[in-house]
């Protein structure tokens, strides 16, 4: 059963991979938007589409060697509004973004998809060759039943590893949105009421864009760290709640830290809760350092740069790091809290006491980059929304 609610418990969740290591660099996308731009949108909602456009632009690193975007709005016809090649900078997608032509007409979103497969992501628009550091994203905006058929287009932009994301608005039906999205649907296909609601999903559908599997290509070795510096709001409620999390493409937790349940090798979890009176420090909204020191068999809890206790962990299963990572989430929803810093080091040996001087040696400086890279870019858009220590108050 769970612990009572009054006690101030720290429970970390995890589970392990044992993985050979290689050279790994950052991951970034071929970015194509394919935009309804037929008579139903309308010349209003057209305009929060442009903006809705450039804010999602905002939060990706833009360049040649980065994230290159293209937008191919359509209705009667697919056209180019501008290629993936064209643009080297943030601000000049933005404010491309922002002059984005409508017309008006019918909705052929087949025909789009076609379009986009054999031209948008071409070497003759810009497009680079598909690989472990550079993905093809496409993300459709639509508003009503296509007028073409879009399941056989949509197959075949799969089957080139183009991932699709549906957003859907109004009346667009969920079937239609179903048979154009990538697998699985749930993580795939959006749908909110009108155009004054799409913003509020650019969050959630730049987070599903960036799998575990991007951020820990190799997956997790058998002894790492997690250190993050932290504090609550006065508005952060007395609930569970993770600081990391990772959550395979079904939505089941893979690693949390702060209840520290994992998938168990020979039963279906086990667990490793901290109960100590310095466990208590966290809650007084101020700045505190935790780190973990996640052994084969042991895990080591330091707060504030002091080891506050070891306890043992029985053999973990393997992580699945097809879904997503997340960062200062809540059991239910989003927990208010500040993070300084969140790192995952790959261990060569455990932390000593003086573990507030310096960072724990770790294995693999491109998989420790990597990691801050995509951390740092969900924070500064501001998207903190998920990552893996779980407290219990």
């Amino acid at each position: 059963g769970r612990e009572p609610q009054n006690e101030n418990n720290l429970v970390l969740n995890l589970l392990h991979q044992h993985i050979m290591l290689s050279k790994r660099t950052n991951v970034h996308y071929d970015l194509v938007f394919i935009l309804d731009a037929s008579s139903s949108v309308g010349k209003e909602d057209f305009e929060k589409v442009r903006q809705w456009v450039s804010n999602l632009v905002e939060t990706f690193e833009i360049g040649p060697d980065k994230t290159r975007v293209g937008v191919v709005r359509y209705s009667d016809h697919p056209t180019t509004e501008f290629d993936l090649g064209k643009y080297k900078t943030r601000e000049e997608i933005k404010e491309a973004a922002r002059k984005i032509k409508y017309y008006g007409g019918n909705t052929n979103t087949g025909d789009a998809l076609r379009y986009i497969n054999t031209y948008s992501f071409s070497k003759e628009a810009g497009g680079r060759l598909s690989n472990r550091t550079v993905k093809k994203v496409a993300i459709l905006l639509t508003d009503g039943r296509s007028q073409d058929y879009v399941l056989d287009p949509a197959s075949a932009a799969h089957q080139a590893g183009i991932r699709i994301f549906a957003v859907g608005v109004g009346e667009a039906l969920k079937e239609e949105l179903d048979e154009i999205a990538s697998e699985p649907k749930s993580a795939h296909v959006f749908h909110v009421s009108d155009y004054n609601a799409i913003d509020k999903i650019r969050g959630k559908l730049r987070r599903r864009l960036c799998e575990s599997k991007d951020v820990f290509p190799q997956g997790l070795p058998d002894e790492y760290a997690f250190v993050t510096t932290f504090k609550f709001r006065k508005a952060s409620r007395k609930e569970d709640w993770y600081i990391w999390q990772i959550i395979d493409k079904y939505g089941i937790p893979q690693v949390q830290a702060v209840e520290y349940n994992a998938i168990g090798l020979t039963k279906d979890a086990v667990r490793v809760v901290f109960r100590n009176a310095r466990v208590s420090d966290l809650f007084d909204r101020n700045w505190h350092k935790i780190a973990l020191s996640i052994q084969s068999k042991t895990v080591s809890l330091y707060i504030d740069c002091r080891l506050v206790q070891v306890l043992p962990i029985e053999d973990r299963e393997n992580i699945d790091i097809q879904g997503k990572t997340v960062i200062g989430k809540r059991l239910y929803d989003s927990v208010p809290i500040d993070v300084k810093v969140v790192r995952i080091c790959l261990l060569r040996q455990k932390f000593g006491q003086d573990m507030g001087s310096s960072m724990p040696p770790y294995l693999h400086e491109n998989l420790h980059q990597n990691f801050n890279r995509h951390i740092q870019g969900l924070i500064s858009s501001a998207l903190l929304e998920h990552a893996e220590i779980f407290v219990r108050y």
